[in-house]
C-alpha cells in the first residue's frame, strides 16, 4: 500500500503517512477492474473512486491540527502527555538533577548535529515544586499555627513562587538545545518579571480605561501580554537564541516572573489565604503559558536572525500574540467568572497548554529539519 499524497510505502495499518503526515486513504475493494487501465503506475498515483476515508477526527485532535498548521506544520501531531509525568513518578539521584542544573554551560551544551529531538521526559519541576510546597508549609505552620507574624512575607513570596517557578524548570527542561543556563534563566525570571510589569504599565498609559468589565478585559489582556512581548523580544533579539524552544523558554521565564510579583502583590494587598492559593492553583495557565506561547511564536519568525521590527508584525506571530490576548481577556472576564469561574479557567488552562505542547512539537521538528539540511549539504559533491 503506498500514500496518496508522496508515494511513500506503508505497511497497510497506518492512519497518516509516515512520511508526509497525510491521512491514509485504502484503495477500493472489491473492485479490481478500477485499476486495470493503471497497471504501470504506481498505486498512488492511479484514480480510484469511493475511498475508504480514515475515521472523522474529534474536536480535540482537529484544534491541535489547527494550531500546528499555525506554526507552519502538516504532519498530524501526536501530544505524548504520558512522557511529560511518567519520570515523576520514579527515583532520581542527586547527580541526576545536578546534571540538569549544569545544562548551558560551555561543556553541557551539544553540538546541533547532537541535540534530541526525542519527545522530553521532565520530572526535575516536579522536585523544585516539592521543595517549594514543603517550604510553604512549614512558614504556614509558624505563621498560623505558632502565630509568629515575621514568617507571613515568607508565606507571601513562597506562595506566590511555587508553582510559576516549577512550570518555568519543566520549560528549562524540554530545552533541546541546552544553550540557555540556569544562572541566565533564573536573570530573566527577576529583571525580565521586573521589566514586564513596568512595560505593561507604560502600555496601560497609553490605552486607559475606567473599570473592568467584559471588554475592558481585553484591553488588559492587551496590555499585559504586549507589555511581556516587549521584554522577551529583548532577551531574544541576537543570533544565538534561534530556536522555538530559546523562546518558549525565554517566554515562560519573563511570564513567570510577571506572575510572581502581581501574586505577591494581590496576596500581600487582600492579606487573604484564599488569594493565595487560587492564584497558586490557577498560575500553570496564566501569565508563564501565555508569555511562552508568545516567547516561541517570536523565536519561530525571527529563526537564526538578529530581531528585527519585521518579526515583531509577521502575521504568523501576531496570531499567536492574539490567542494569547484573546485567553487572558476570557480569563479576566466579569461574566465568566461569575458563570462558571473554575470550570472556566481550567479549560482555558488546557486550551493554552495544547498550544504549548504543538509549539514543543514545532520546536522539535525546527531541530530535525536544521539537521537533516545540515546532513544534507554536508553530503553534496563539491562542484
Amino acid at each position: 500500500m503506498f500514500c496518496v499524497n508522496c508515494g511513500t510505502q506503508l505497511a497497510g495499518d497506518e492512519r497518516f503517512c509516515t512520511k508526509c503526515g497525510q491521512p491514509v486513504v485504502a484503495p477500493p475493494l472489491g473492485r479490481p477492474g478500477m485499476a486495470a487501465g493503471f497497471q504501470g503506475q504506481p498505486m498512488y498515483q492511479r484514480p480510484y473512486y469511493g475511498r475508504r476515508l480514515p475515521p472523522q477526527k474529534g474536536t480535540l485532535d482537529s484544534l491541535i491540527d489547527n494550531v500546528n498548521r499555525m506554526t507552519g506544520g502538516t504532519e498530524h501531531v501526536e501530544l505524548k502527555m504520558k512522557d511529560l509525568v511518567e519520570n515523576v513518578f520514579r527515583k532520581h539521584t542527586k547527580q541526576e538533577a545536578e546534571q540538569i542544573f549544569i545544562y548551558g554551560t560551555a561543556a553541557t551544551t551539544p553540538p546541533e548535529e547532537q541535540i534530541s529531538t526525542d519527545w522530553p521526559h521532565p520530572w526535575l519541576y516536579s522536585r523544585v515544586f516539592l521543595v517549594l510546597a514543603v517550604t510553604m508549609l512549614g512558614l504556614l505552620f509558624m505563621n498560623q499555627m505558632l502565630g509568629n507574624k515575621l514568617a507571613a512575607p515568607g508565606v507571601v513570596f513562597i506562595g506566590a513562587l511555587a508553582v510559576p517557578f516549577s512550570a518555568l524548570i519543566f520549560f528549562f527542561e524540554v530545552n533541546a538545545p541546552r544553550n540557555i543556563s540556569i544562572f541566565e534563566t533564573t536573570q530573566v525570571f527577576f529583571i525580565g518579571g521586573v521589566m514586564s510589569l513596568l512595560m505593561t504599565m507604560f502600555v496601560y498609559g497609553f490605552i486607559g480605561f475606567d473599570k473592568l468589565d467584559n471588554m475592558s478585559t481585553f484591553l488588559v489582556g492587551l496590555a499585559e501580554e504586549v507589555g511581556k512581548v516587549m521584554v522577551i523580544a529583548y532577551f531574544l533579539r541576537g543570533r544565538e537564541k534561534k530556536y522555538i524552544l530559546n523562546g518558549l523558554l525565554i517566554g515562560a521565564a519573563v511570564g513567570a516572573g510577571f506572575a510572581v510579583f502581581e501574586t505577591a502583590g494581590y496576596i500581600a494587598k487582600s492579606n487573604s489565604l484564599t488569594v493565595l492559593y487560587l492564584r497558586g492553583a490557577l498560575a500553570l495557565g496564566g501569565h508563564v503559558a501565555w508569555a511562552g506561547l508568545t516567547g516561541a511564536a517570536l523565536a519561530m519568525v525571527k529563526g537564526d536572525k538578529p530581531l528585527r521590527g519585521d518579526h515583531l508584525m509577521d502575521v504568523r506571530f501576531l496570531k499567536f500574540l492574539a490567542v494569547s490576548i484573546v485567553l487572558h481577556g476570557l480569563w479576566d472576564m466579569p461574566l465568566l467568572s461569575h458563570i462558571m469561574p473554575l470550570i472556566t479557567q481550567v479549560g482555558l488552562m488546557a486550551v493554552v497548554w495544547i498550544f504549548l505542547l504543538v509549539m514543543l512539537h514545532a520546536g522539535l521538528r525546527q531541530i530535525s529539519t536544521i539537521q537533516q539540511q545540515a546532513k544534507a549539504a554536508g553530503t553534496q559533491p563539491l562542484s
